[in-house]
C-alpha cells in the first residue's frame, strides 16, 4: 500500500503568512555562504541542509489523504481542505474523462474534514463513482446538510458523479477493492469518530485522527493496543503538547508523547504525528517533532520506532 497526505492541519486551514514567508527567505540568506549559492548544485545541496521548517512548509489544508492498493485502487480518507489539491490531480486520470472509481471513506463530518468536498472537481462529473464507507449511519444525510443553500450555493445532487453510500458496523471487515479489507474502530471524540485499519498483503496502515487519549484512558488502553498492535503505519493525532493535552481535556485530542507511548506499547513500526494545531507556525511544529523523538529516545533508544511529522506530500509505502 501507499499513502499519501494532501491536507495535515486540524481544526481550520492555516495559510502560512506573508511575514513567515519573509522570515524563511532572511533565514536562509543569514545561513548561506557564496560556496552555497555558486550553481544550481549547490543551492540544492544547502536547501537541503536546512532545517524542515526553514527550506519547507508543512502545509495549512486540513485533512485528507489517500491510499492506494498494489492496482492502484484509490481510497481517500476524509476530505478536509487538502482534497481540492487531490482532486485537482485526479482530474488527469480516468477521473477526468468520468470512469473513475474512488472508495470513500469517513472518520466524522466536522468542518475541518470535509470542507474541501464541495470544491472536489470530480464529483461534478457524471460517470464517476465514488463509493462513500463510514461507520456513521447517517453519512448521506450530514453531507446533504453541507449543501443546504444557506450553506452553500450549489446542493450536493447536483455533483453529477454517482454517489453509493455503505454503512459497515464497528469492527465489520469491509473490502475495498480486490486487496485490501478495512475495519473501524470507535475512538473518543466530541460528536463521535471513527479510526480505521487498513490491511493488504499482511501490511496495515491505521488512521487514528481526532482521537483523545488522556491519562486516564491509558490506565484502560489494552483493547486499543491489541487494535493498533504490529501495524506498519499509524497515523495518529497528535495536536496538542502534553501540557496542553492536560488543559484542554474533552477537546477530542491527543499528544505526540501519548502517541508515543501507545506505539511503543503495540510494538508499531512506523508513528506518523498529524492533525497539527493551525496555531503552530512551521518552526513550532519543528520543535514539536524534536521533542517527541527526544521522548521516544528516553524510553526506547535501541528500538526499531520510527516518527515521522506529516506534511503535504508526504508518501509512504508499505
Amino acid at each position: 500500500m501507499k499513502i499519501k497526505f494532501w491536507g495535515v492541519r486540524g481544526s481550520i486551514g492555516s495559510p502560512i503568512r506573508p511575514e513567515n514567508v519573509k522570515h524563511k527567505i532572511e533565514k536562509i540568506l543569514s545561513l548561506a555562504s557564496p560556496t552555497d549559492i555558486q550553481n544550481e548544485q549547490s543551492i540544492h545541496s544547502f536547501l537541503n541542509s536546512l532545517s524542515f521548517s526553514s527550506s519547507s512548509t508543512y502545509g495549512g489544508n486540513t485533512t485528507c489523504v489517500e491510499i492506494r492498493d498494489k492496482e492502484g485502487t484509490l481510497i481517500i480518507i476524509d476530505g478536509g481542505t487538502g482534497l481540492r489539491e487531490l482532486g485537482n490531480q485526479m482530474m488527469s486520470s480516468q477521473f477526468g474523462k468520468g470512469v473513475g472509481h474512488a472508495y470513500w471513506v469517513l472518520t466524522h463530518t466536522h468542518w475541518d474534514h470535509i470542507q474541501g468536498i464541495p470544491f472536489f472537481i470530480p464529483l461534478f462529473l457524471p460517470g464517476n463513482h465514488f463509493e462513500f464507507i463510514s461507520s456513521m449511519s447517517d453519512t448521506e444525510k450530514r453531507l446533504e446538510h453541507q449543501f443546504v443553500f444557506t450553506h452553500f450555493p450549489v446542493s450536493f445532487d447536483h455533483y453529477a458523479a454517482k454517489k453509493t453510500f455503505q454503512f459497515i458496523e464497528e469492527g465489520e471487515v469491509v473490502s475495498l477493492g480486490p486487496n485490501i479489507q478495512a475495519f473501524s474502530k470507535a475512538v473518543r471524540h466530541p460528536g463521535g469518530s471513527f479510526s480505521y485499519r487498513f490491511t493488504e498483503d499482511g501490511k496495515s496502515i491505521i488512521f487514528a485522527s481526532d482521537a483523545e487519549f488522556n491519562l486516564e484512558e491509558m490506565e484502560n488502553i489494552d483493547t486499543y493496543i491489541d487494535y493498533f498492535r504490529d501495524a506498519d503505519v499509524l497515523v495518529f493525532d497528535t495536536q496538542y503538547t502534553f501540557e496542553e493535552s492536560l488543559q484542554k481535556i474533552d477537546w477530542g485530542h491527543s499528544s505526540a508523547s501519548i502517541a508515543t507511548d501507545i506505539a511503543l506499547r503495540a510494538k508499531v513500526k512506523k508513528l506518523v504525528m498529524f492533525h497539527h494545531d493551525p496555531s503552530y507556525d512551521d518552526e513550532k511544529l519543528d520543535l514539536v517533532y524534536l521533542r517527541a523523538l527526544k521522548y521516544k529516545e528516553m524510553f526506547d533508544p535501541h528500538g526499531k520506532l520510527e516518527i515521522i511529522m506529516a506534511y503535504e506530500g508526504l508518501e509512504i509505502e508499505v
